[in-house]
């Protein structure tokens, strides 16, 4: 399953290097996290990591992810384990199409069908839920000034018989009509439509190309507006005096009241404060205590105990204490310590699995130490 380039030879270090790894047990599950990253400089994407949980969260940091949490989990099959069995650093897949994420994402789901019947099939049908709420293409808005283009009749007509025949015409066809506009009347909606219409004919098993003259229309406008837009900050960036007369040489009606609407740049928002987000265990318990204090109406009985409460756990916290969890089965007790800084999330699932019937102390020490041995806990 590991892919070696065709015809590559290693040397003796890479070979020893290979063997070595190669005769390293392979683990025997993983799991694929998927996370969401809005729009902001950049369009939004979904970043999707393979066996996320023993990787520290400081390193989704260059994506801007250290502290979000995956809106979708999946194991990983037989095949994903194998291929990532040589990985020595973080690997991910980044999509910025609904598509091509799905796409990917089927190839995987057979496999996991194929290892455990309908695993693969749920799993995609979930994904495919989460597209109405983390969309990955954004509608163009229009621009507060609007300028509409006007189109002559006989320009009209061609736009129609583009959209209506324009599908039974060849890639020759509509490049050499694509020329003879751009070195003729430039007419600016109809060289957009045929622009669209040659990328549509040249990819292959492309669908018919849908689209009205409004659309057309609407896009000729956008490209008019920004067009007279970047003209008007150039010229005025390079001479604010006389800025108006030079621009109505190409605009006889452009006015003031348009050159200062075009000047206008959209205020960037204040970005608020970061913090980080309370996720171990002592500090969430803290956060809860002070709501509980605050907002609740305590008796003076309850008031002491939860203030005692909170001045042992804000104690044990800045001594660095562990985390005792005692748990009692047939007349005999065990503690089993956490990390300090163990998530809450961890701690409620091993009190989970140690309430679950038929749970021995030997079986939860096994949990306890699988939990305390990722990073994932921390």
């Amino acid at each position: 399953m590991v892919k070696i380039k065709e015809g590559y030879v290693m040397n003796a270090r890479e070979k020893a290097e290979f063997e070595r790894v190669d005769a390293l047990p392979r683990k025997k599950s993983g799991t694929v996290a998927y996370y969401y990253k809005p729009q902001t400089k950049y369009p939004p994407r979904i970043y999707v990591f393979m066996h996320a949980e023993i990787w520290c969260d400081r390193n989704r940091r260059p994506m801007g992810l250290q502290y979000a949490f995956p809106f979708l989990t999946r194991p990983m099959n037989h095949e994903e384990i194998e291929y990532h069995h040589f990985d020595i650093r973080l690997c991910y897949h980044q999509y910025e199409d609904w598509g091509k994420l799905i796409y990917a994402e089927e190839q995987e789901a057979e496999r996991l069908d194929a290892e455990r019947a309908g695993s693969g099939t749920a799993f995609l049908a979930e994904l495919k839920g989460y597209q109405p709420k983390y969309p990955l293409a954004g509608a163009t808005a229009l621009p507060k000034q609007k300028t509409v283009v006007n189109v002559p009749d006989e320009e009209t007509q061609m736009i129609r018989n583009l959209i209506e025949n324009g599908q039974h015409y060849s890639v020759a066809e509509v490049g050499r009509l694509l020329d003879e506009e751009q070195h003729g009347q430039k007419r600016l909606p109809v060289l957009i439509l045929l622009r669209e219409l040659y990328k549509n004919l040249a990819t292959p098993d492309s669908e018919p190309l849908q689209i009205t003259a409004e659309q057309v229309e609407q896009k000729a406008t956008l490209s008019f507006n920004r067009t007279r837009r970047n003209l008007a900050r150039r010229v005025f960036k390079r001479n604010q005096l006389f800025a108006l007369s030079e621009i109505q040489r190409y605009y006889p009606d452009y006015t003031q009241t348009q050159l200062e609407a075009d000047l206008k740049t959209k205020r960037r928002k204040e970005r608020g404060k970061k913090h980080k987000p309370v996720v171990d265990y002592r500090r969430c318990q803290l956060e809860k205590l002070a709501k509980h204090l605050k907002h609740d109406h305590l008796s003076e009985r309850e008031y002491q105990q939860t203030c005692c409460r909170i001045v042992i756990l804000q104690q044990a916290h800045d001594l660095r204490l562990p985390i005792p969890k005692t748990v009692s089965y047939n007349k005999r007790s065990e503690v089993y310590s956490f990390h300090w800084k163990t998530r809450e999330t961890v701690i409620k699932s091993f009190v989970q699995q140690a309430n679950s019937e038929g749970m021995t102390h030997e079986r939860l020490a096994v949990i306890h130490q699988q939990m305390t041995s990722s990073n994932y806990s921390f």
